[in-house]
């Protein structure tokens, strides 16, 4: 009787460390360059859900983001999301310069892990 306790806590150790693993929501970095690969600063980033009526430009806009000095722009999800992104000069604009489609999924969190996607798009 005395080897079947050391033996049920650790299997009971073991379960208790994989059952209580957070979930980490999905971010979203996007990277503008120019066909040179240099990056653009101010363009326009918008992200909006697939299946639009009438496309893209459209749609219910999810979010939008201007680029930094590095031509990154930056998106955080809660839940996991299958989103279209658009890039544009203006935030107006109607004409699209490119696009990408990404399924960013919440997924299970380890030691030292992030859950970023990127994508990159070109100023053309």
């Amino acid at each position: 009787m005395k080897k079947i306790y050391p033996t049920f806590l650790v299997i009971l150790a073991v379960a208790f460390s994989f059952s209580c693993k957070k979930e980490i929501s999905p971010d979203l970095e996007v990277t503008v360059v120019r066909n040179d690969n240099s990056p653009v600063r101010g363009a326009w980033v918008r992200t909006s859900a697939p299946d639009a009526v009438s496309g893209i430009l459209r749609a219910d806009v999810l979010d939008a983001a201007q680029t930094d000095g590095f031509g990154k722009a930056y998106f955080s999800y809660e839940n996991t999301i299958l989103i279209d992104i658009a890039l544009l000069r203006q935030p107006n604009d109607t004409v699209l310069i490119d696009s990408a489609t990404a399924l960013l999924e919440v997924k299970r969190k380890a030691q030292r892990s992030d859950n970023i996607t990127e994508r990159k798009l070109v100023f053309r």
